[in-house]
């Protein structure tokens, strides 16, 4: 009996450490830039395929997306998040926020976290 037991909580607290993603510290107002590496679409921030967007009026244009800030605006959960464009234009000019899988989507470096708050500034004269 006491090897169940002891069995039973090694394998309850073997869930609980697995369960706890890095994920966690990505909170509301978080800045991100989108980094398009390759030729291929976005796999893990979920834009809207080109007939949608040309339907809505858009113009399908995934190559200006480069190096745009995107601002987290909700944490959706399973890390998904919303996110909108820090500048505050609509993306392909019809779409105000998109979603994005926020572990993978840093994994494979479609995001990259940018942190303003270590800025440093130099003072010149």
């Amino acid at each position: 009996m006491k090897h169940l037991l002891s069995f039973l909580t090694l394998f309850l607290v073997s869930f609980a450490a697995t369960s706890q993603t890095d994920t966690a510290d990505i909170k509301v107002g978080d800045i991100f830039t989108i980094q398009k590496t390759t030729n291929l679409p976005f796999d893990h921030i979920h834009f809207p395929r080109a007939n949608f967007i040309i339907k809505r009026g858009g113009v399908a244009n995934y190559k200006g997306l480069d190096d745009v800030k995107v601002k987290v605006v909700k944490v959706l959960g399973d890390d998904m998040v919303k996110l909108t464009s820090v500048s505050g234009k609509k993306f392909f000019n019809t779409y105000k926020y998109v979603k994005a899988d926020i572990a993978n989507a840093l994994e494979d470096g479609e995001l990259q976290f940018l942190d303003l708050r270590n800025k440093s500034t130099v003072a010149t004269n």
